[in-house]
């Protein structure tokens, strides 16, 4: 579908009639409503709206016969100067039968038609006063005299439009009246006549509605103007687009957008060939198609202007109508063509290369990066052999050459060119020093454990790459040694967990089977002996089976945690409770320092649980036999502290690392029922909960301090 060519030229051929439909019934249907202006005319000139926009005409006559008397058709009556104004070429009188004579100081101007029966002042009052079924404004040293009610009540609000101020400038033979400085200045340069008329002086004037004598009639009626004229003729054949507005838009603009989808998608694409198609035209720079594509915008202006300047003088409306047609269709082509070729090359990567700014950029990075190669190479075969520092010396020693150089030939522009010397060296030593901070900044990473960062050598200067090679296989070591350790203890977790599900089904059975024979009328003691030395065999299995998955979990992380506000005095209190049976089966006296005021923290009420469950067991297990435990909370600088400590029954020959570490215990006969599990997920799941566990052992004394932030 996008390789089709007929597809194509009827999208290219329905966007400007599209276009077209859009415009021509937006316009009609802004001329149908507002029609209405010219509905309403005897309303309208008895509004103020009427007052300010005749007062307006006048004032601009008085405008024009100030600044553009020279550029007018002119007679003279005595001394007076009457200058005639083309109403066809200016279209500033929007209402019948409207005609002006103003006069001021020695100048008159007027929109009457030069004749043999207008070429004097009195003639022009005689035809004015002519106009039949007419409104006569005068206004004469600052009165008005009409026969138009609102003008007369209200037009000296608009008084204030007759003030205007500009200077004069005598020059030799003629006098320039110029209202901005910045005209006056142009003129003098064109006259090249500036020194001698700077030193006279302007006379600037200020114009009041005194100063002007003002005689025009009006009818009410506005007045079409042939622009109006040509528009409605034009529009009179498709007032139907204008009601059918909210149709033609909505669905012309949906079509549009479509096709310029389309458009995009397909522009490049030829039904047999592979990628995007490129003709000639698509092969020539960008700028040469731009530059012809301008000529025929001005072809079109040209037309336009054509148009433009024919709508004020002739009544040919097909004539002017196809000149629109013609510049519309021009412009479209035109606008099509770049649209064409700016896609393709968008498509086909080629908008940038494919020009002329490109192509000489090129050609010239081209020589200043072969010239900076060949001093580059030349420089490498003069310093091969030589250490930083004698390199430096070296360039040190050239720029003071090169600098005194360029001073004696340049003189004061060769210090600029030292300075910038200067820049280029000092740029290239924040070079060098930048490399050596990166390389310190990866060194550091690496001694805090972040192997996973790599230096590009291309990054840096010649001197620094080796060393740059050496570190990234440095760091290549670390890490490989480093998620081969992850790898091992992954292993090892899923081994656990493996053979823990493994061994858990028939552990089951041996348990249930245990409990049957139990239940059995068993008159044989050895047997019911030997029954209970099984429980007791399986159960201590099943608690292993079980801490192994707890700790496999806990050093994993893989443990849902639900965090909340926690007393740590009540906690202990509780779990002191529950081993208080133990306890007193060894003679251990517990000992508490628990501050009175509540202490909490946030943490997981089960889990901590088990940690305090883990270290009270283990103090159950292996303390000596009437001694004292101490349990001490204590809250300091924003942290809360949990210390147990309990005299050993065996000999601590055990270093704190290695109690931390799975299956260790220090019961090193291992005739205790612990599995060397405890300490291990006590750790883990505190530090799941952002807090710390941590051993000390001082001869027989063992203590485990807990650590966790504390809440309000």
């Amino acid at each position: 579908m996008k390789e089709s060519k007929l597809l194509k030229c009827i999208s290219y051929l329905l966007v400007p009639i599209l276009v077209a439909m859009i415009g021509i019934s937006m316009l009609s249907n802004y001329v149908q409503n507002n029609e209405n202006v010219y509905s309403n005319e005897s309303e309208y000139f008895r509004t103020d709206g009427f007052v300010s926009r005749y007062m307006n005409i006048l004032s601009n006559f008085a405008d024009r016969l100030i600044y553009q008397n020279d550029t007018l058709p002119t007679c003279y009556d005595g001394e007076i100067q009457i200058c005639y104004l083309d109403n066809k070429r200016y279209g500033n009188v929007e209402f019948e039968n409207c005609y002006v004579l103003i006069l001021y100081q020695n100048k008159a101007i007027t929109n009457v038609e030069l004749t043999s029966n207008t070429d004097t002042i009195e003639k022009i009052l005689t035809y004015i006063a002519q106009n039949q079924d007419s409104k006569k404004v005068n206004i004469l040293q600052g009165n008005i005299e009409s026969n138009s009610d609102i003008i007369s009540n209200k037009g000296i609000k608009y008084f204030d439009y007759f003030e205007k101020t500009y200077y004069t400038i005598e020059m030799p033979d003629e006098m320039k009246m110029i209202m901005q400085e910045s005209e006056a200045m142009d003129y003098l340069e064109e006259t090249e006549e500036i020194a001698e008329v700077e030193t006279q002086k302007r006379q600037y004037v200020t114009t009041k509605i005194q100063d002007f004598s003002v005689y025009s009639s009006y009818q009410e009626k506005i007045q079409e103007n042939l622009d109006e004229q040509i528009i409605r003729g034009f529009l009179s054949h498709y007032e139907a687009w204008g009601e059918n507005i909210y149709v033609i838009l909505p669905v012309c603009s949906t079509l549009l957008f479509l096709i310029f989808v389309y458009l995009i998608i397909s522009v490049g694409h030829t039904k047999g060939k592979e990628g995007i198609d490129l003709n000639d035209l698509d092969k020539i720079p960008l700028e040469v198609i731009v530059l012809f594509l301008c000529v025929g915008f001005c072809i079109v202006g040209c037309g336009l202007g054509a148009f433009d300047m024919l709508m004020g003088i002739s009544e040919d409306f097909e004539l002017l109508i196809s000149l629109l047609i013609m510049s519309y269709v021009i412009s479209y082509i035109i606008c099509a063509i770049l649209f064409d070729t700016i896609v393709k090359r968008i498509k086909a990567k080629t908008l940038m290369k494919n020009t002329l700014c490109y192509k000489g950029c090129q050609w010239c990075f081209g020589i200043v990066k072969k010239t900076k190669c060949k001093i580059k190479e030349t420089w490498e075969q003069m310093t091969e052999s030589m250490d930083i520092v004698k390199k430096l010396v070296l360039v040190s020693a050239g720029y003071v050459v090169v600098a005194i150089v360029l001073v004696a030939i340049f003189q004061e522009f060769g210090i600029l060119l030292d300075l910038g010397l200067a820049i280029y060296i000092f740029y290239k030593i924040i070079e060098r020093i930048n490399c050596c901070t990166r390389i310190e900044t990866h060194l550091r990473k690496m001694y805090k454990g972040d192997n996973t960062a790599k230096l590009n050598p291309e990054e840096f200067t010649k001197e620094f790459q080796k060393t740059v090679e050496y570190i990234n296989d440095i760091s290549n070591g670390f890490e490989n040694a480093i998620q081969e350790g992850i790898k091992s203890e992954r292993l090892k977790t899923e081994l656990i967990t493996n053979v823990s599900h493994d061994i858990k089904t028939p552990l089951t059975s041996i348990i249930n089977y245990v409990d049957l024979l139990k239940k059995e009328q068993i008159e044989n003691e050895k047997v019911k002996e030997y029954i209970q030395i099984l429980e007791n065999k399986s159960q201590r299995l099943k608690k292993l089976m079980e801490d192994l998955l707890e700790a496999s979990k806990a050093s994993s992380g893989n443990v849902k945690l639900n965090m909340e506000k926690i007393n740590v005095g009540e906690l202990i209190k509780q779990s002191t409770g529950e081993f208080e049976d133990k306890f007193k089966a060894k003679n251990l006296e517990v000992m508490y320092t628990i501050p009175e005021e509540a202490v909490w923290i946030k943490a997981d009420n089960r889990y901590m649980y088990r940690i305090i469950e883990n270290i009270f067991s283990n103090v159950s297990k292996y303390s000596m036999e009437h001694s004292r435990v101490y349990v001490d909370v204590e809250k300091r600088n924003q942290k809360v502290y949990i210390a147990v400590k309990n005299i050993s029954e065996d000999v601590l020959n055990i270093s704190e690392e290695e109690l931390m570490q799975r299956f260790v215990r220090g019961d090193k006969s291992r005739t205790t029922e612990g599995s060397g599990l405890g300490i291990s997920i006590s750790k883990s799941l505190a530090e799941l909960q952002k807090g710390s566990l941590a051993l000390k052992i001082d001869g027989d004394l063992f203590k485990v301090e807990l650590i966790f932030d504390t809440i309000e």
